[in-house]
């Protein structure tokens, strides 16, 4: 348990780049409720900042010392090994213990404080400066303001130095004012009945005659449930308020308000909702898992199988015995596009006994399923890559399914993992974690050879289904023969004709959105850029806009060549709005739906398309990669890449196994009911062992081959990464302090005396300018783990040292996926 007691500092540690925690006293007020694991709000410089008590005590060494302000909650947000979880992530990822923390807690508990400042009008005497007459005359003319509305009102952006001088001299007061992230707990009302207040027949008869709908009422609650809420009397009685406030007065019954969850629609998978028989290769899996979690033993399983090998449901039997031997379980899914089919199968398994977590949920429903957690009233959490800090009180079981998958890696700082944490989180629970993948990557099936992990295999299809038989159309030929632009080879065409005309279900992946990926000018070679990123924007049909893809900047379509204005100008390349649009005029019976970031923008707009597809009243589906993850649909025999070549030409060393992953786990979606299935890869380059390996579903012949490659090389799983970059909105600056960072990094290198640490740059970005700033990068490769640690804080320190100008961000990435 947390440590409670009267306690006079408390240890904080604060969600910024500062990592180390700070001493604060704790008020007398707030002592008796102060335990480790709460949030607390503090000073820090002129502002106020959220933070996270680490650690308690009754001395200290510091002679001057700040009071803490404020303790939000009554009970902790973190538990003990919750907040040695965000410890190890810190040192881990070399990010500060109050970002992993920050990381951890659910958007609606993040709180903010500002301090709004008041004019002491009987202390303005002195001789003032310009900028400090300005917000003398805003406060008397406005009354109270925050820095951020002083800003405004004067058209100054920084106004702390000032304020703090105002604040000294006496003239300004501060007064600080918490802010609640965007969530709060929900009550409505409820009524209760006062049993001892029921009047005699007599009474009863009298007030049935003057009162009918009040006399409804309490009769309702006197045979029936005796605690009701207040609409739900309103529903079904027609009464209003008023009513209820008038039996009150006459004390037939009390009000209340009682706390509700704002819940998630959840809807069942009914192929989940008895158990199937587990074929012998599942068995064993489950036998091997289930013997680990018997003896609390912690485990780390990568389950290999197949698409359409029954993972989940050695998951669903594997959980449901963990649930028996009184354990909680985690499960993670790549994407939210595929909670809705996941949790629809947990549902159907478990019912009410799941909570759902993940960022296409509205805050309110995040932060309530995120307490249900808490409070141990759900035994499973089904999400998404932040599911894995779901706070259960006692996980047995963490599944990470699909552990391939690129999402579950944190964008931003902190840049981390969750299948590595989901391993570290089991380990210091003595639990089982269940790594789960068609396509396991590299490092993961690396560490089960090392036997760091332990492989089991499903080799076999579970259903009657067999795998689907695959043709690689080689586009060089077709396009030679056909000439022009092609979307689908003639092969592919025929085959979704006759697949069409049999009522059966199509897939087809082209992993470019948009409708035209390049807008150029034949005369004189211009193209249409993003002026804030080093790309070419991409054509969108609805709207009639152009966009830029990394920044989302938005431009009109072009109607000249914005260089020589020559007219027209032409749109090449080939995206998922053109495809739809070809798909509708080449199939005019078929139903065409289309599945890519556009169409999925609003809440729920995954499940909506995939819930239409599933009732059949699609007929062919053209999307983005994330058609690829994991969906099961019987109805699918056929599925078409239409450029297999996207990924392969990226500037990263694991372009070749991502695109394998990707074929392979879109050509898994066809066949997997009782009807056969075939995939039809188009590619440019169909000898590339990556496109070969997918056609023939050969997962070690590729890792074979990567792990060669990769062992040649010197990178990850041989050798652990660190990837630097600088950015800054000046060239030159970004470029002089590339250099500054390469020699900073050298300079570490020789002080910790490291041998065998390698370093790559620094180098511009593949995309080296994004959001107006222009990015380089260096990585750092070295054997040891512990010393890429070292040297990459040792890099942080030095380097923010030596960089003299907030012009310049500095950006760490362990462990990358996909090169800055």
């Amino acid at each position: 348990m947390p440590a409670k007691g009267a306690y006079a500092y408390a240890e904080i540690v604060v969600s910024t780049p500062l990592d180390r925690a700070f001493t604060y006293a704790i008020p007398d007020a707030l002592r008796e409720r102060a335990m480790i694991g709460m949030r607390a709000i503090v000073p820090m410089r002129n502002q106020m900042k959220t933070g996270y008590i680490v650690a308690l005590s009754n001395t200290t060494d510091l002679e001057e010392i700040r009071l803490l302000l404020d303790l939000p909650d009554e009970q902790p947000v973190f538990s003990q090994s919750m907040l040695e979880l965000c410890r190890w992530m810190a040192d881990y990822y070399c990010c500060s213990w109050g970002e992993a923390l920050q990381c951890a807690a659910p958007p609606g508990m993040r709180v903010g404080a500002k301090m709004r400042y008041h004019l002491q009008q009987d202390r303005l005497e002195g001789r003032f400066s310009e900028r400090q007459k300005k917000v003398i005359a805003a406060l008397y003319s406005r009354g109270a303001l925050t820095e951020g509305q002083l800003a405004k009102e004067i058209g100054r952006t920084a106004l702390s130095n000032t304020l703090q001088a105002l604040v000294r001299r006496g003239v300004l007061t501060a007064e600080t004012i918490l802010q609640q992230g965007g969530a709060s707990i929900r009550t409505e009302t409820w009524v209760r009945l006062v049993e001892d207040a029921v009047p005699d027949t007599e009474n009863l008869l009298r007030f049935q005659r003057r009162a009918p709908k009040q006399a409804a009422v309490y009769l309702d609650l006197l045979h029936g449930e005796p605690e009701r809420a207040a609409t739900t009397m309103y529903e079904k009685h027609g009464v209003n308020a008023t009513i209820l406030r008038t039996l009150e007065k006459r004390g037939f019954i009390t009000r209340f308000e009682k706390e509700f969850y704002r819940t998630p629609e959840l809807s069942k998978d009914n192929r989940a909702t008895k158990k199937h028989p587990l074929n012998p290769d599942q068995q064993a899996a489950y036998e091997r898992i289930v013997a680990a979690m018997e003896t609390d033993e912690y485990k780390t399983f990568l389950l290999h199988g197949i698409t359409g090998s029954g993972k989940t449901e050695v998951y669903l039997q594997a959980i449901e015995r963990m649930l028996a031997l009184g354990r909680d379980a985690i499960i993670l899914v790549p994407e939210i596009s595929l909670t809705p089919q996941t949790v629809g199968r947990f549902f159907a398994r478990f019912k009410e006994d799941i909570a759902v977590l993940h960022s296409g949920l509205g805050v309110g429903e995040r932060y309530d399923e995120w307490r249900r957690a808490q409070r141990g009233e759900v035994r499973i959490v089904v999400g998404a890559r932040s599911a894995i800090f779901a706070p259960l009180p006692n996980v047995g079981i963490i599944v990470v399914d699909e552990e391939h998958d690129h999402s579950y890696k944190q964008g931003e700082a902190p840049r981390y993992h969750a299948r590595d944490v989901a391993v570290m989180r089991a380990k210091m629970n003595q639990a089982v974690c269940v790594l789960g993948s068609a396509t396991p990557s590299i490092e993961s099936y690396y560490n089960s050879e090392k036997k760091k992990f332990t492989r089991l295999s499903l080799l076999n299809r579970a259903t009657s289904g067999t795998l689907p038989d695959v043709q690689l159309i080689d586009m060089r030929i077709e396009t030679k023969e056909v000439g022009g632009k092609i979307v689908l080879s003639r092969t592919l065409e025929e085959a979704v004709k006759e697949r069409v005309a049999a009522h059966e279900q199509v897939i087809l992946l082209l992993n470019r959105r948009g409708y035209a990926p390049f807008v150029l000018c034949p005369q004189c070679g211009w193209v249409a850029e993003c002026p804030n990123c080093n790309v070419s924007m991409t054509y969108h049909q609805n709207g009639a806009l152009l966009r830029c893809h990394y920044c989302d900047t938005t431009a009109p379509k072009p109607v000249v060549c914005g260089k020589c204005h020559f007219n027209p100008l032409v749109y090449l390349g080939t995206g998922t709005q053109k495809a739809e649009e070809y798909l509708m005029r080449a199939f005019p019976g078929a139903r065409v739906a289309r599945m890519d970031a556009d169409t999925t923008a609003g809440k729920g707009g995954h499940a909506k398309i995939l819930g239409r597809f599933a009732a059949g009243e699609i007929d062919i589906l053209i999307g983005t990669q994330m058609l690829a993850k994991g969906h099961d649909y019987p109805g699918v025999t056929l599925v078409g890449v239409i450029n297999a070549d996207t990924g392969l030409s990226m500037p990263d060393f694991r372009a070749a196994e991502q695109s394998f992953q990707l074929l392979t786990q879109v050509a898994g979606r066809a066949g997997r009911g009782n009807r056969p299935g075939e995939v039809h890869i188009q590619t440019f380059r169909p000898k590339h062992y990556a496109v070969q390996a997918a056609h023939h579903h050969d997962y070690a012949a590729f890792y074979e081959k990567e792990i060669h490659y990769r062992h040649s090389a010197g990178y990850p799983p041989f050798r652990r990464m660190a990837n630097f970059a600088v950015e800054s909105e000046d060239p030159l600056l970004a470029e002089r302090h590339a250099v500054l960072l390469h020699r900073v990094t050298r300079e570490q290198i020789q002080a910790l005396s490291y041998q065998g640490v390698e370093i790559l740059g620094p180098s511009p970005a593949a995309v080296s300018r994004v959001k107006k700033k222009y990015r380089w990068q260096l990585a750092v490769l070295s054997r040891s783990a512990k010393r890429i640690n070292h040297l990459t804080r040792a890099v942080r320190d030095a380097f923010g040292t030596a960089c003299e100008t907030r012009q310049v961000q500095f950006k760490i990435d362990l462990d990358p996926y996909g090169m800055y």
